[in-house]
């Protein structure tokens, strides 16, 4: 009996201590709490304490309910927090709710959306026939606190006596708007809407922009959104400035399971400066179209389009930068890696006085077959087969036709470490030319035998991979190869450098070719720590048995053999440094190229260079050219940059040829840009240009 009675006191002492939980499955949604009580008179059920309401995706916690059971609605009280299925979250100090937690009415409260803006409102009442929430007296931001309380100073808020969350439409309205920014009312405007955070894409006005420039006077550019569709939207950027009036740039975009379509088009009546003539207005534009089509998984046809209505208005309007020729391209092609063709049609505009508008080709069509055997896992040697035809008209009449077939065939072998590649290559070319002085009709066969040798050797140790690869590449093939009576269309550009010393022909079409006994050898080492961090370098040469067409100073090529090329490449986490350089038989550097990153805690530095000496142009022989800038980051989220290219060439004192400098915040809200270029230019219809810019933007809409 004692033992009975210690086990009853034991079990009470236990329950006085313990939180014990009771639930209750209803017809709509599932209740828990620490206290569930029934009064039968009134028709309810009262929970208390640690309450929580499970209704589908829907969740609801209160310090108590009481749901009416005749009315099926339910009265939260007390630390009312509710989670929509949309993600939005509600805190409320009472609400009253359907059975489903539909609201309906909620007072003193605030909601966190599912993108962390927040609305804080007095009340809010739904209407469910109209799917809508309207708010009394709301405050909108997505701005966190400016000081570490939570009821410190936001950096801008909207306040509105009154905003309407149209669920249907997903869109916010407001009335009677104030823009404050640090509590500071700074804006007004009767009426304003943006999206809810579930949208991603809608119809609306984009950030505007403000800048003065010495060219356009004061500009303001005010972009707008139009949603058209889920696969499809446009971009309409309009700019008023003071000094050119108006100017129109459209951006539209469309894809589709099959296509993409990506469509830019610009046009304004702005003032164009020609040489000895009257400035005047006229109109000017652009069109850049860009579109495929994938018929099915083996063929497609697509578009390439960008003209100008002028050399100097893509630059002018900062619509590109240094593009000299734009290129109309239609195209089609069919198959897969292994096997396929290519038919392209392509026509040319000069943007640059250094090309000759009659002397610009129009390519209609160039056919290209590619056939090779890499599907065949049994295969002993890899063939490649190529077939191209050409068809080149031009204005003034110098017109050429030509086939081309090229068959390329190597066998890898592996002796005492020896890394080895036999080549075999066949070019036949068959030309038909007129209103030129070269041969009218031309058949020419040329064939090329080579042998690649590789020997790497590799060291390791618990740090480290070492490699040393000396390469080297011996072609043969005959010496005279007809180039004399061959008019050149697609070789006209020949350039040696590190990345193309091991390529069989540097020539990079077919009407030149290199010919004759020649060899190409090189050593490569690399080093690389386990740790981060790899450095390599490279050092390679060309031997020819004779002189080839454009093989010159220039090019690299003076004499029989070539400059020395080479590189230098490092790269860990915080560091990338890449030089590319050509040397002279003197020694002289001929060919610099330089490019740098480093980041250093909050500090990012860049540098870029380029030497090129006795440069083929009709405005220099020598080009250098160095760029350099940073970017500081600071606490607060502010950050600083400074960017400036510069030209060196023939210049005691270097000229600045652009000049930016960047003031930027960004933080959860908001994104302010202060920016300033000065560029210089070298077209009359483009002086040097200083242009200054504000640019604001807030996140939540």
């Amino acid at each position: 009996m004692r033992y009975k009675f210690n086990l009853i006191v034991i079990f009470l002492v236990s329950v006085m201590f313990v939180d014990c939980k009771f639930s209750v499955a209803l017809d709509n949604f599932y209740l828990s709490a620490n206290r569930i009580e029934k009064n039968d008179k009134n028709n309810t059920i009262t929970a208390y304490e640690n309450v929580n309401i499970t209704s589908g995706k829907y969740k609801l916690k209160a310090d108590k309910i009481i749901y009416y059971l005749k009315k099926k609605e339910i009265l939260a009280k007390g630390n009312v927090i509710i989670f929509e299925q949309d993600g939005d979250v509600f805190y409320a100090s009472e609400a009253e709710l359907s059975d489903d937690l539909k609201i309906n009415i909620i007072k003193n409260m605030g909601i966190l959306l599912s993108d962390n803006s927040r609305i804080a409102a007095s009340s809010a009442k739904s209407f469910a026939s109209k799917n809508k929430i309207v708010y009394k007296n709301v405050i909108f931001t997505k701005c966190n606190s400016c000081k570490k309380d939570e009821g410190g100073d936001v950096l801008w808020k909207l306040k509105a006596k009154k905003a309407t969350h149209l669920k249907k439409s997903k869109t916010i309205l407001y009335e009677n708007v104030f823009l404050e920014a640090f509590n500071i009312p700074i804006l007004y405007v009767p009426i304003f809407y943006h999206p809810d955070p579930s949208v991603k894409n809608k119809t609306g006005l984009l950030t505007p922009k403000v800048s003065n420039s010495n060219i356009f006077g004061t500009s303001y550019t005010q972009p707008i959104f139009f949603n058209i569709s889920e696969t499809s939207n446009l971009t309409v950027k309009t700019r008023y400035s003071s000094k050119e009036g108006f100017f129109l740039e459209n951006d539209h975009k469309k894809i589709s399971k099959n296509s993409n379509l990506k469509l830019k088009y610009s046009f304004t009546k702005g003032t164009k400066i020609r040489v000895d003539e009257v400035a005047k207005k006229e109109f000017r534009g652009h069109l850049d179209l860009k579109y495929i089509y994938e018929i099915n998984d083996n063929w497609l046809y697509g578009t390439n389009i960008k003209r100008s209505s002028d050399k100097s208005y893509l630059s002018k309007y900062n619509l590109s930068e240094g593009e000299s020729v734009l290129n109309q391209n239609f195209f089609t092609e069919w198959g897969n890696i292994f096997s396929n063709v290519t038919v392209d049609l392509f026509k040319f505009q000069s943007l640059s006085d250094e090309y000759d508008v009659s002397n610009l080709p129009f390519i209609r069509p160039n056919i290209n077959i590619h056939i090779n055997n890499l599907d065949d896992n049994k295969r002993k040697r890899n063939f490649m087969h190529k077939l191209s035809f050409n068809s080149v008209t031009r204005k003034n009449k110098k017109n050429v036709d030509s086939l081309h077939f090229e068959s390329k065939s190597n066998r890898n072998h592996i002796y005492n470490g020896f890394l080895l590649k036999d080549i075999s290559i066949i070019n036949i070319d068959a030309y038909n030319s007129n209103g030129t002085s070269n041969q009218k009709r031309l058949l020419k066969f040329f064939p090329q035998l080579g042998l690649e040798i590789q020997y790497p050797l590799i060291k390791k140790n618990n740090t480290n991979t070492f490699l040393i690869e000396p390469k080297s590449q011996i072609f043969l093939s005959p010496d005279d190869n007809k180039n004399y009576k061959i008019r050149n269309e697609d070789s006209l550009e020949v350039d040696l450098a590190s990345s193309n010393l091991f390529d069989h022909d540097r020539y990079p079409g077919y009407d030149r070719i290199e010919s004759g006994l020649r060899s190409n050898y090189g050593i490569n080492i690399k080093s690389i720590n386990k740790k981060g961090g790899n450095l390599s370098g490279f050092l390679g040469q060309i031997l020819n048995s004779n002189q080839q067409d454009l093989f010159d100073q220039i090019s690299g090529f003076k004499n029989k053999r070539s400059e020395i090329v080479g590189n230098i490449i490092y790269n860990n986490a915080n560091y990338d440094f890449y030089y590319d350089f050509r040397l002279s038989e003197g020694l002289k550097l001929n060919r610099n190229t330089i490019s740098s990153e480093v980041s250093l805690n909050n500090l990012e530095l860049d540098l870029s260079y380029v030497q090129l000496k006795s440069f083929s142009s009709l405005r220099n022989n020598d080009t250098e050219q160095i760029n350099y800038g940073f970017k500081k980051y600071f606490k607060n989220n502010w950050n600083f940059s400074f960017n400036q290219s510069r030209d060196l060439a023939g210049a005691l004192y270097s000229l600045p040829l652009r000049t930016n400098f960047g003031i930027n915040f960004t933080n959860e809200c908001t994104a302010l840009e202060v920016g300033y270029t000065r560029d210089r230019s070298y077209d009359i219809d483009i002086p040097a240009v200083t242009n200054l810019s504000f640019n604001v933007k807030l996140f939540g809409f």
